[in-house]
C-alpha cells in the first residue's frame, strides 16, 4: 500500500496551476526538497527571488489535516510562516 500526500505548494499563494513555463512564482521547477516534503520553504531557498512559502487561507483546515496525517506516519509536519 502506497499514500501520496500533497506537496506543501498546492496550498501556497505563488503556487501557479496554469503556467506552461513556471511551476511557482519562486521557481521555474519547483525543487525536488519541496516536492518530496523535505522543506516546507517557509525559509529562503538558494534561487527563490525573495519568494516564500504563503498560505491561501481558505486552504487553511486542510493544511491542518495534512498535517495530522504527516504527523501519523512520523513525517515532519509543514510550518505556518510566522504572521
Amino acid at each position: 500500500m502506497s499514500c501520496i500526500l500533497p506537496p506543501v505548494c498546492v496550498f501556497c499563494q505563488h503556487f501557479l496551476e496554469n503556467d506552461p513555463d513556471r511551476e511557482c512564482r519562486a521557481f521555474a521547477e519547483i525543487p525536488g526538497v519541496i516536492i518530496e516534503g523535505k522543506c516546507d520553504h517557509i525559509d529562503p531557498y538558494p534561487g527563490d527571488g525573495g519568494y516564500r512559502f504563503a498560505l491561501i487561507p481558505t486552504e487553511l483546515e486542510t493544511f491542518l489535516e495534512l498535517n495530522e496525517v504527516r504527523r501519523e506516519f512520523n513525517l515532519t509536519e509543514y510550518r505556518l510562516p510566522a504572521a
